[in-house]
């Protein structure tokens, strides 16, 4: 996808298909010294596969490191703090972070640093869905259990030294907020406006579609921005989020300065592409079209002035 030369519409074509070894519930890509690669993760397996990202066939090109990170982990997430890539694996019966140093040569740290709260403030136990960002120069992350409606913000950042394990990555993780919403949320995009994080999430438990703001100070929360938000029609009315309750998939990307978010139904294959509006209540569809259906994983990577949307069937 690249933006259009004219107007504020997107130029979007299929580049191409690549053969990977499994069927990822997630792919993530992290950067390491300029090279983009994917992180394919399946819970059944001990092992995470690993993909060298080119703009050129073949695309994908497997990778020889085998990170090993255990069977039965629920999420996983990527996160850079001081310049060094972090892998999070987490287990939502015990709510264990287990935190991975990523080496130049896509090994991970001999031993991880591991957190989690079984007391107030923020409990960790549970969590369906697991985000990291950045707030004002603070790495973060929200975790979500949308049986429960319970929700926490936790902060990380770097230390002098991991005291007792010089193997263990120098990491700290600290509760700063906690809260109960409604119950049902799901699919969290997050993005920026002028430096500030919001996000859009969806909910299947009463149907709605929010836009909400993660306040400056993080032990503050959360505020809504908007509910039943939408789309931006022709006759300046709000539409609906196309197919808000049959949706597998929702992912926030870069194209320029502009955040926008994909949406994909792996049922059918369809996808919107939509970019966000700087009032934060609603976006356009900027393209619609249909995709391979029975996707698993989908994953925006950015690549140059470009951004590539990747299904992994």
């Amino acid at each position: 996808m690249s933006p259009g030369a004219k107007r504020r519409t997107l130029s979007v074509s299929e580049v191409g298909t690549a053969p990977v070894a499994g069927s990822y519930a997630i792919l993530t890509p992290v950067a390491i010294k300029g090279a983009t690669y994917l992180l394919g993760f399946d819970s059944a397996s001990e092992t995470l596969d690993v993909y060298t990202l080119s703009a050129k066939s073949p695309y994908l090109s497997p990778a020889k490191a085998k990170p090993k990170v255990g069977k039965g982990r629920d999420l996983l997430n990527v996160f850079v703090l001081g310049g060094v890539p972090y892998l999070v694996m987490y287990t939502a019966k015990n709510g264990v972070f287990e935190v991975y140093a990523i080496a130049d040569d896509l090994s991970l740290s001999a031993v991880p640093y591991k957190f989690y709260r079984n007391h107030e403030l923020a409990v960790s136990q549970g969590f369906t869905t697991i985000k990291f960002f950045v707030c004002q120069g603070q790495v973060a992350f929200l975790g979500y259990n949308n049986k429960t409606g319970y929700v926490g913000l936790y902060t990380a950042s770097t230390i002098p030294g991991s005291a007792g394990d010089p193997k263990k990555p120098p990491v700290q993780m600290l509760p700063v907020w906690a809260h109960v919403w409604a119950q049902g949320w799901n699919r969290f995009a997050f993005f920026q406006f002028g430096g500030a994080t919001f996000f859009l999430k969806t909910n299947t438990w009463k149907p709605n579609v929010n836009i909400d703001h993660v306040l400056d100070v993080l032990a503050q929360g959360t505020v809504e921005v908007g509910a039943l938000v939408g789309a931006q029609g022709s006759t300046g009315q709000l539409q609906d989020l196309k197919d808000a309750q049959k949706l597998t998939h929702c992912e926030p990307f870069l194209l320029g300065h502009d955040p926008y978010f994909v949406t994909y139904t792996s049922s059918s294959g369809a996808m919107t592409l939509n970019r966000f509006h700087g009032d934060c209540l609603g976006w356009t569809t900027e393209a619609s079209l249909e995709a391979q259906s029975g996707g698993t994983a989908v994953t925006p990577v950015a690549m140059s002035a470009d951004s590539v949307l990747l299904i992994v069937a």
